[in-house]
């Protein structure tokens, strides 16, 4: 029993651990939980699609590949038309920087992570984070967030010196922070789970988000604001846990793998409501799918072991395969 073997993989480890799958076939029976329809498709002998508790459809590959139904509720509307709704605005160079990292070295313990890494967050902006698996990404949102404190180097937020802060006081400051996992209470209900986020940050700068505003963009958990954390599905506790996080005053967001885990019609929710966030929070992001955080950022920054190998506009590795396998080595 195999529950998102490939969840937070990069592509080729995709593949390996897919083939891999298929091998131990040979031996064993295998049941598999996924949302990697495409490589789903490839190995798989039958499918089972559920839809809220039900079965929808229950069959070969390709029956359930064609099924209107599956169609509706799973796929989504396709990533070329999902894609071709996105607009990005101009005028993103002449925008006030708002999160400012220079030349930070971060260590855990003895282990040298992050090696003099800089880079920059403008309003207005979606500014991807890429990368291989343990290229020092998650620790460079954690660094920003006060949760390991770099050794050297400086970090500003919205024009005030935070190296060394406290995560809490960052937060307070105005920080939202999605980590991977989403990190809910799971035993709290989605209001109390909310009401967390905006304890303390009641002041200061940026846009005020109380329920009604956040609900302009997640409508879905209007409906589960009674429901505990642990009842929801993966697509709904994502929502909720990047609503805690700009619950309050928020000026910047920074999300760690936010499409991890979603079936293609909920990761098209999450694209577009952080495609309308970009308007009023900047973000901050961390993410293997690359396709999704291509078509979502406006500049990009790619970590080698450490270190910034890569930066620039998003536009090229979105329409260039053989520049994005150049830079990430996919």
């Amino acid at each position: 029993l195999l529950d998102e073997p490939l969840a937070g993989l990069a592509p080729a480890a995709r593949e390996r651990v897919a083939a891999l799958v298929k091998r131990l076939t040979e031996h064993m029976a295998v049941l598999l939980v996924e949302h990697d329809i495409d490589r789903v498709f490839a190995f798989a002998d039958g499918i089972t699609v559920m839809n809220e508790g039900r079965v929808v459809v229950d069959g070969p590959v390709e029956a359930v590949r064609e099924h209107p139904k599956v169609q509706e509720v799973y796929l989504g509307h396709g990533r070329d038309v999902l894609f071709a709704r996105v607009v990005h605005e101009q005028g993103a160079d002449a925008a006030e920087s708002i999160l400012r990292i220079a030349g930070i070295d971060t260590f855990y313990g003895k282990s040298h992570i992050l090696h003099d890494v800089s880079l920059e967050l403008k309003r207005g902006e979606v500014v991807a984070l890429l990368g291989r698996n343990g290229a020092g990404k998650s620790s460079t949102l954690k660094s920003a967030m006060g949760l390991v404190a770099p050794a050297r180097g400086r970090i500003e937020f919205a024009g005030r010196d935070i190296t060394g802060r406290s995560p809490e006081d960052i937060a307070r400051l105005g920080m939202g922070f999605v980590p991977q996992g989403r990190r809910l209470f799971p035993t709290l209900t989605v209001a109390e789970n909310l009401a967390l986020g905006r304890l303390r940050r009641r002041e200061g700068g940026g846009i005020r988000w109380d329920q009604e505003r956040i609900f302009e963009f997640f409508p879905r958990i209007r409906e589960r604001l009674g429901s505990k954390a642990e009842t929801l599905s993966g697509g709904e506790q994502q929502m909720v846990a990047i609503a805690r996080a700009l619950s309050g005053h928020v000026k910047v967001l920074l999300l760690d793998e936010p499409f991890e885990g979603l079936a293609p019609a909920v990761s098209e929710e999450v694209f577009l409501s952080l495609d309308r966030l970009r308007r009023d929070v900047p973000i901050l992001i961390v993410e293997h799918d690359l396709d999704l955080v291509l078509a979502l950022a406006d500049r990009v920054y790619v970590l080698d072991r450490g270190r910034i190998s890569h930066e620039g506009p998003a536009a090229p590795l979105r329409t260039d395969r053989e520049l994005r396998r150049q830079v990430l080595w996919v």
